[in-house]
This record gives C-alpha cells, structure tokens and sequence, in this order.
C-alpha cells in the first residue's frame, strides 16, 4: 500500500502541469474522497478533473484518501465536530455511521454527521491542496536549477 501512494505521489508530482492544476486536482479528489460519497469519489473526481481541466491523477490520487485505514479517522472526526456544532452525543453519531445507516434514515444525527464531515472535508481539502502546490512548485525549482546548473557548465570534451 506504501508503495502503491509513493508511486501516485511521484506521477502526480512529475506531471507537467501547473501546480495549480495538480493542487486543484488532488484537492477535489480529497474532498470528495472524505465526504460521503458512497464509493463514487474516483469516478466523481475524474469527472471534475476533466471538466474544470484539473490534473486527473492527482484527483484520483486524492480521492484514495478514505481508505479502510483512514476512514475511522475521518469517521469519528466528522461526529466528533459534527456533535459540537449540534449537540448531539458524539458515540451515536459514530455508531450510525459506522453502520452506515445514515444512509436511510435523514435525522439530527445524519445532520450533524454531514456538517462536521463537510468541515473536515473541506479544511483536510484546503490543506492537501497547500502540500500538493508546495510539492510541485518545489519539484519545479529543482528541475530549473538542474537545467541551469548543467546550462552554465563548461562542456566537456571526450579527446
């Protein structure tokens, strides 16, 4: 699984786009990869991608996000903040998620689960969009200075 991310991380990073069309890609892929999106957030993010001319790999990169491993993590966040905003118990909003039961039955609990998902969605959105622009603006820089350095070098000769 490692392996797998690092290997997304490098082509998402070594594509020649901007690093607003990488960022903007990696960030609707994560969005929508944390919000609810029923298994749909690969599909979903590709289309958007294509739509709005953002990096397709780095929104499919993003939308792998929630993952078995990860998905408890945003689970709980999302009731955790969702039963702050609400005041609603916190451990039923989890339970009823994680029984996936939300899905059938609209509630206070549904809502507060949907509202502290939304945040979460949207800042953990905001900040992989600022890591993946870094990332490729930083890959970019080292790339220019390579050229130059090898640019200014005297050639060499093999006689």
């Amino acid at each position: 699984m490692g392996r797998l991310a690092k290997l997304l991380f490098v082509r998402v990073v070594r594509v020649n786009a901007s690093p607003h069309r990488v960022a903007s890609g990696v960030a609707v892929g994560v969005w929508l990869g944390v919000f609810p999106t029923f298994g749909l957030a690969g599909p979903a993010a590709y289309a958007l991608a294509w739509i709005f001319r953002f990096n397709k790999a780095g929104a499919l990169a993003g939308a792998a996000i929630m993952n078995p491993l990860t998905s408890p993590l945003f689970w709980a966040a999302s009731a955790m903040l969702g039963a702050a905003f609400t005041g609603t118990e916190w451990h039923a909003i989890y339970g009823l998620v994680r029984n996936e039961k939300y899905v059938w039955a609209f509630s206070r609990t549904t809502y507060a689960y949907l509202l502290g998902n939304l945040i979460i969605a949207t800042a953990t959105a905001a900040l992989c969009y600022a890591g993946a622009f870094a990332a490729v603006r930083a890959r970019e820089k080292r790339r220019r200075a390579k050229r130059e350095r090898a640019a200014a070098a005297p050639p060499t000769s093999e006689h």
